[in-house]
């Protein structure tokens, strides 16, 4: 099932999103009924991405907000100290005349004042101003250093009427599992979010679908791009932080993951499902906080770098 709840005065939203929606505004109920992360799946997203007319985007851009590093260990569970770089980072799906951004990094004061890591402030500017023009914001999950970007931004009131929250994430927002890195929203400012709500995958824009996938966050969601040159490309977010994870086949290290509350077994289906994706070679697989995959899918073409703000 898919429904959108809109706030008073959206209707440019509204109008954008159900167009958005295509043949795919009542799916069937053996949709909601199947497993999700099966050898199907991805025909499955493939299908609804073209079933939705009109112009697929051009590119798909990364830009980095922060930029650290750490020991591999930190973000996988394998035995190695070798230091890594890692980013928080956003994205944007760039069209001929339009943009959607995937998800909004943090802010300054989000990094915190203790940290090492290097936030870059003309980059944080260049993000706000990609959320304020964009059709769409659409947030991969919860987390402070993806969805902060939006909640403590400086055009907040123009940003939150275009951004989509799934009804798990507005949940979480507003009762926050306590300390698991999400802000907190006052019911003023969560009663001025568009609301989504599918049971698993959903149109939202030419060439772009959303797949639910609850396991990192009870609001986890994949983004499945197709370009208009036919390239695929699936934004994983937080579902590994470093290739390593999908490589070696291993999560998080489990006391990161318990502090973070996630479902090591919906993650573990996930992942194999990714890896089963990833091994085929003609998607590209994104994550958001792999500086080294994403450096290396700029210089393959799969990602442009920096964001396109033209108004053409």
């Amino acid at each position: 099932m898919v429904r959108m709840s809109f706030p008073a005065g959206g209707g440019r939203v509204a109008a954008l999103a159900l167009a958005a929606l295509g043949t795919f505004a009542r799916p069937g109920p053996l949709e909601a009924q199947a497993p999700a992360f099966t050898d199907s799946l991805l025909d499955r997203v493939r299908a609804v991405a073209r079933a939705t007319p009109g112009e697929r985007p051009r590119s798909l851009h990364v830009l980095k907000v922060v930029e650290s590093a750490g020991s591999l260990s930190n973000y996988v569970a394998v035995p190695d100290s070798q230091r890594v770089p890692s980013c928080y980072s956003a994205f944007q799906i760039r069209y001929r005349d339009r943009w959607i951004v995937v998800d909004a990094a943090l802010d300054r004061e989000g990094l915190g004042a203790n940290s090492r890591a290097t936030f870059f402030q003309d980059r944080f500017d260049r993000l706000q101003s990609a959320l304020r023009d964009a059709e769409h914001v659409v947030l991969t999950h919860e987390h402070l250093d993806h969805a902060g970007g939006v909640q403590r931004g400086p055009y907040f009131q123009q940003v939150v009427a275009k951004t989509l929250l799934t009804d798990e994430q507005l949940r979480t927002f507003l009762d926050p599992p306590a300390p698991r890195g999400v802000i907190r929203l006052s019911r003023d400012s969560a009663a001025a979010f568009p609301v989504l709500r599918y049971d698993l995958l959903f149109p939202l824009a030419p060439g772009v679908v959303l797949i639910k996938a609850p396991g990192h966050t009870p609001g986890s969601q994949y983004v499945y791009v197709q370009l208009a040159n036919g390239r695929e490309i699936l934004i994983l977010a937080d579902l590994v932080w470093q290739s390593e994870g999908l490589e070696t086949g291993q999560q998080k290290p489990e006391s990161a993951s318990r502090s973070l509350g996630e479902d090591r077994p919906a993650v573990q289906a996930q992942m194999d499902w990714a890896r089963s994706v990833a091994g085929r070679g003609d998607i590209a697989v994104v994550l958001s906080h792999d500086s080294r995959s994403l450096d290396a899918l700029v210089a393959r073409g799969v990602l442009r770098n920096d964001f396109d703000l033209r108004s053409r």
